[in-house]
């Protein structure tokens, strides 16, 4: 028999629909996948280099925990740079992925009957998370304010049940990068109220101009001792496989998450943190730059496309490498029969008969958004908005 807790539980969509798209590949089928949150890029070849260096020198053994002492040193550094203010490196401590420096967040800092607002649209594992640690996700619209916070409605979420918020910014799904006066409210209000922000910026480097991200503690010093702080190098430095994230906070916290991770996984891959080391290096500020000039150059082409499907609408991504148009209009509409009852439908529709595979907005707690990587190639987002433009012209 499963515990109680597996019957709400079922796996992630963005990864089922990964792995459908794949295995439609397997069988020999031309799928353009725009479900997989990764780009296409190989590592960089600095990071690649120091791996096979640390297997050259027998580099395989345990680790301490949250990950050997020059890694969490340099990091401190780094998370230092970012938030203005001094971090140790018993503040930082490795994970295998920023999930899972998410879940040890959620389990070390909510008690069951707790409540964690969460801004909606969300990344999909946040409510989960939140939920196995026995709290209770309260869901902050913001489709209406185009997926900004506003801070009077948030205001109304609190009660003197809530322990935290979660904040993902850049955001996925929707490309929206918080703006500093909406930060500086959310920390007022984190402050007068007592809860903690876990504040997610996995995609801190992947912002286009004008617009630029904004560290909340940096913002807001006084907020280092109610933050946790979750980055990954997956992202920005073409990482996804290797498992390499971090957690930066109160020295309090990050040793309860050492406590726990302990028990979990014992220390992260040894050599997925001398890739995290090699990362670093001020060597891969190029590949950063190189890798951010490569989507911006896809976003122009994905927008430019997505813009003649007709019935669909989409704002300009800020950052990140998402379009999550609204396609709620298509819903009700008929391909070959197929009734579009949905989003989940439309998803499998355009997977069964354009061969494109899009993750549907009710992953996201959305029913009228698909959310689309533009992290693949150029010819593939060429390719794949069509076909999706092609579909949508023969709905009736």
């Amino acid at each position: 028999m499963l515990a109680e807790r597996m019957a709400s539980l079922s796996g992630s969509q963005t990864s089922g629909m990964r792995n459908k798209a794949k295995n439609l590949r397997e069988r020999g089928i031309n799928v353009i996948n725009f479900a997989a949150g990764e780009l296409d890029l190989p590592t960089s070849p600095s990071i690649k280099r120091a791996v096979r260096e640390a297997v050259d020198a027998d580099r395989t053994q345990y680790t301490d925990t949250l990950g050997i002492r020059t890694l969490r040193e340099r990091l401190a550094e780094r998370v230092s740079r970012a938030a203005g203010v001094a971090y140790s490196a018993e503040e930082v401590g490795m994970t295998a992925g920023a999930k899972q420096a998410l879940y040890n967040a959620a389990m070390v800092l909510f008690d069951p009957g707790c409540e964690v607002i969460i801004p909606a649209p969300y990344w999909v594992t946040f409510p989960v998370q939140v939920a196995l640690a026995g709290a209770k996700p309260v869901f902050l619209p913001t489709e209406h304010h185009h997926f900004q916070i506003n801070l009077d409605e948030l205001a109304e979420k609190i009660t003197t049940r809530t322990k935290g918020i979660i904040l993902n910014t850049p955001h996925n799904p929707t490309g929206v990068v918080y703006d500093r006066p909406t930060l500086e409210g959310i920390a007022a209000l984190a402050m007068k109220h007592d809860f903690t922000v876990i504040f997610d910026e996995c995609y801190d480097q992947l912002v286009y101009a004008p617009h630029e991200h904004h560290n909340i503690v940096k913002l807001v010093p006084e907020m280092k001792a109610r933050t946790v702080l979750i980055n990954s190098f997956s992202k920005t430095y073409c990482m996804t496989g290797w498992r390499a994230g971090y957690l930066s906070g109160p020295k309090h916290v990050i040793k309860a998450v050492g406590n726990l991770q302990g028990h979990v996984t014992s220390n992260p891959n040894n050599l997925a943190q001398y890739a995290a080391l090699a990362a670093l290096d001020p060597i891969n500020d190029r590949f950063v730059d190189d890798v951010r000039q490569v989507l911006s150059t896809r976003r122009e082409c994905a927008m430019k496309l997505v813009r003649q499907i007709p019935l669909v609408s989409c704002g300009i991504p800020q950052g990140a490498f998402y379009l999550f148009p609204d396609v709620s209009k298509l819903m009700g509409r008929s391909y070959k029969g197929k009734l579009v009852a949905n989003v989940d439908a439309l998803a499998e529709l355009l997977l069964e008969e354009a061969h494109v595979a899009v993750v549907a907005g009710s992953a996201f707690g959305s029913d009228r958004h698909v959310r689309i990587s533009y992290a693949v190639g150029t010819k593939d987002v060429e390719e794949g908005l069509v076909r999706i433009r092609q579909l949508v012209d023969g709905l009736t």
